[in-house]
């Protein structure tokens, strides 16, 4: 990659992640001496991943340019936003920068990989400059649904950058301070040289609701109930946990937490003074399964459908605590995330075969995104006056909208760039231009495997999702390399069974003289493993229509 030759003093933005996506958001801040990285987080799979965890950034320019690197920043607590961090340590051995609630988190989930002797933690203070290589770093306060949200301001060569992180601005949130705006102004007095601001919901008109609309809903759900209440809410929203705990108190329940997640963050909440909940409030699933119903809550996880969860162990009637009873309440406390819809609903409609009433956000308010809209974002956008601006976190419309929305507000229409991962974007005082691309595609993990998109492990997983495997087994003379026989060909999930024996036996006969013409002569394996399917799938592919994923195997008699 080309290096600027002009005098003027130039950053490079490099994303390599969250920018044409929801999720495993990684942005790349560089300098002729320096190289920061905002935040490392996963994505959750999509439905055409089967059998992968989670998806993390290609961090590959990361560790060819390691010798620049000097730190990773962390802007919250979200598994969007720190769920890579192990990953990236293993790549790149520097220190990680992180506020309170985040940084708990990152040594609980460093701790379970090992990690935690090794990685160099930092607890930040917003409001505290930090001298980051030749770099000046500051954290300022934002509201978003998770305790101790910040945004970033790095004084550059070049001038001012700040990445809001995930924010919205609500004057009265439950937990925490609001968006700082009057830090970010005085940061930005002589304007912001970049502004990289969240897009998720740049498409929305408004302002996002306070959550104090769910402080006047929740607690008269829970009142209204005459059985049991089960709420669902995500484990990082701390202000969900305190608004449940203390409509529990009002109308004298107990309060009976169940997750690891949703456990390990009510402790973390408590340890750094953001939940006030008394210790005998708590409960034991035991001693909630002999009190009467309409003296429980249950806190648990599970309000996106994630087969691991609660809730959805629960509407499956194997959670090893809790049984739904007739006559439960369960009120989901959050929005389905887009891409989740099917298991939202599907475990939802079991929930209600089992008895239980349902109370979702669409009948009554029980949960608000943390994220700002349109009327939000130009407000920062005023308070910032960027000259350049890049919209992140967001899908390509969200940034497309974001994108018109600042240029709607007053910056130049050659200043704005929507970037999408993998693009390197090079700024000076006079101007902007992608000047090159690097890889940033997708990296699945499973277990302790990782597989970028150019392997074959997704591809063939996908096949055998939707095709079947057929395995192709023959014998070889072990000394001149003839077939013996005739190959033999089974099959799984490609063709029913009573279909299969004839049609089958016919690949056989067509799959036996090709064998015989190619085993005449030596031949390495993988070219004759190319002929089996080349053979095999041609012709299944006349016969169904489909192409199943072929294993051939060899044995030498």
């Amino acid at each position: 990659m080309a290096k600027n030759t002009n005098d003027a003093a130039w950053i490079r933005v490099v994303p390599l992640g969250g920018l044409g996506e929801i999720g495993k958001n990684m942005m790349v801040l560089e300098t002729v001496d320096d190289i920061v990285v905002i935040d490392a987080g996963v994505q959750f799979p999509e439905w055409n991943m089967p059998g992968i965890d989670v998806v993390i950034p290609d961090m590959d320019y990361l560790e060819e340019n390691s010798d620049r690197v000097r730190a990773l920043l962390i802007t919250h607590g979200h598994e969007d936003h720190i769920g890579a961090v192990p990953h990236f340590l293993k790549r790149v051995n520097v220190p990680v920068y992180a506020p309170a609630m985040a940084e708990a988190l990152l040594h609980e989930k460093l701790r379970q990989a090992r990690m935690r002797e090794e990685a160099d933690l930092r607890v930040i203070i917003p409001g505290e400059q930090h001298e980051i290589g030749n770099l000046k770093v500051e954290w300022f306060a934002v509201c978003h649904s998770v305790p101790d949200s910040t945004g970033i301001a790095i004084d550059t060569p070049a001038g001012v950058v700040i990445h809001t992180g995930d924010f919205k601005l609500d004057n009265a949130p439950v937990i925490g301070p609001p968006t700082d705006l009057g830090v970010l102004g005085d940061i930005c007095q002589d304007g912001a040289f970049l502004l990289m601001s969240d897009s998720t919901y740049a498409e929305e008109e408004g302002y996002s609701p306070s959550d104090r609309e769910v402080v006047e809903n929740l607690p008269g759900l829970i009142g209204a109930a005459e059985a049991r209440i089960i709420v669902s809410s995500f484990a990082s929203q701390l202000a969900r946990i305190q608004i449940v705990a203390d409509a529990t108190i009002k109308h004298g329940r107990k309060l009976c937490i169940v997750g690891r997640s949703m456990v390990n963050n009510t402790k973390i909440g408590r340890e750094l003074g953001h939940l006030d909940i008394p210790g005998d409030l708590i409960i034991t699933a035991a001693e909630a399964n002999s009190l009467p119903g309409n003296k429980v809550v249950i806190l648990t996880t599970g309000s996106q459908g994630e087969p691991q969860s609660g809730l959805v162990r629960m509407s499956r009637n194997d959670h090893r605590d809790i049984r739904i009873q007739d006559d439960d309440t369960i009120i989901m406390s959050a929005s389905t995330i887009p891409g989740n819809e099917v298991p939202v609903n599907d475990s939802i409609n079991e929930l209600v075969r089992l008895g239980a009433k349902v109370i979702t956000n669409h009948q009554t308010r029980t949960h608000v995104p943390g994220h700002a809209r349109k009327e939000e974002l130009r407000m920062l956008l005023n308070v910032t006056r960027p000259k350049y601006f890049v919209p992140v976190h967001g899908e390509y419309r969200m940034l497309r909208a974001h994108i018109d929305l600042a240029i709607s507000t007053g910056v130049k229409k050659e200043n704005a760039f929507l970037l999408t991962d993998g693009d390197v974007l090079e700024l000076d005082a006079n101007s902007g231009e992608v000047v090159d691309r690097i890889e940033a595609g997708h990296i699945f993990v499973h277990g302790l495997g990782l597989w970028d998109e150019s392997g074959n492990v997704v591809v063939e997983r996908r096949a055998l999702q939707h095709n079947g495997v057929v395995s192709v087994a023959f014998s070889r003379d072990s000394v001149s390399g003839a077939l013996v026989g005739r190959p033999k060909i089974v099959s799984v999930g490609f063709v029913h069974t009573e279909d299969s024996e004839g049609l089958l036996r016919e690949t056989e006969d067509a799959l036996t003289p090709v064998l015989d013409q190619h085993l005449k002569k030596p031949i390495e394996w993988g070219a004759l493993e190319d002929v089996v399917r080349t053979t095999v799938g041609s012709f299944l592919g006349r016969r169904t229509k489909r192409r199943p994923l072929i294993i051939t195997s060899a044995i030498d008699v």
